[in-house]
């Protein structure tokens, strides 16, 4: 081509068209992005959870998270009468999961779940050691015989477990007293004064938890059954809020915990599935 062509004349401007053609391309997807940001931070979804839910309900969140699903989780975790206070204060959340059927009942009751709740999976109650046992218990009926012996630490406060372990001192004729009130009255919270962090640390013999706590922890521990005692299981007991922050994203999330998901990540956790009964049935009956 001639030096003195009109292209080569124009060759220049041609390139700079063509530059900031790819530019402005780039800046466009660029914002495209950034709207698709905003839609999902519009599908997190705040939830109120019974503090026990906390390993499924991170696991539950990582996987969508994985698989891009574009519905994220904020959940705060509180124990029954903090929940209770946080929904009766008006506390904007979306969904509320509780760990004992009978507080679903209760926040249905007076209005403050939407539609029918959702039986989410089962928790129990166990004896916890530690791998070596230095007091050498043998099974629960030994750790029964030689209770005011023993140092024990437990769950405290309004959770589900400190009614679950009064019924159980009582039908076992338990002493669960001891000196030092933080054994006796530690709580069942992922803390560092938690009943498995006190008897981790020695400060205690043995400790009454669920076993999904027991399976969150780093230390090698051994569980012991509770034979004949049926309350020694709970119930996880899902439900949409009357007045949810985000309707959509609450009933969108409520169906991921309907879903195979949701199972997944609270077996894998160490709960049992919900009770086939229970299944489908109104939490009122």
């Amino acid at each position: 081509m001639k030096p003195d062509s009109l292209f080569f004349r124009l060759r220049g401007v041609i390139a700079l068209v063509l530059l900031l053609c790819f530019v402005a391309a780039f800046v466009l997807s660029a914002c495209g992005s950034a709207a698709g940001i905003n839609t999902d931070e519009g599908r997190s979804v705040n939830v109120l959870a019974a503090p026990s839910t906390a390993p499924a309900l991170q696991a539950l969140d990582a996987d969508l998270q994985e698989r891009q699903s574009g519905v994220s989780t904020q959940v705060e975790y509180l124990d029954a009468e903090a929940l209770q206070r946080r929904i009766d204060s008006g506390h904007e959340a979306d969904l509320v999961l509780t760990a004992s059927r009978e507080q679903m009942q209760a926040l249905r009751r007076q209005g403050s779940i939407e539609g029918d709740p959702l039986p989410m999976a089962s928790n129990r109650l166990v004896l916890v050691a530690t791998a070596e046992n230095p007091s050498d218990i043998l099974d629960f009926e030994d750790f029964s015989a030689r209770s005011s012996e023993l140092r024990v630490s437990t769950c405290t406060g309004d959770a589900p477990c400190t009614e679950q372990i009064t019924e159980l001192s009582g039908a076992f004729d338990l002493d669960l007293k001891h000196e030092d009130s933080r054994v006796a009255r530690a709580s069942f919270s992922a803390e560092p004064e938690s009943a498995l962090q006190n008897l981790i640390q020695g400060e205690s013999d043995v400790a009454l938890a669920y076993v999904t706590d027991v399976l969150a922890q780093d230390a090698a521990l051994q569980t012991f059954e509770i034979p004949q005692f049926q309350h020694s299981t709970t119930q996880v007991w899902a439900g949409v809020l009357a007045d949810p922050q985000n309707s959509g994203a609450a009933n969108e999330f409520f169906g991921i915990l309907a879903g195979e998901q949701a199972r997944s990540a609270f077996s894998g956790a160490g709960f049992l599935p919900a009770p086939v009964a229970e299944a489908g049935a109104s939490s009122e009956e």
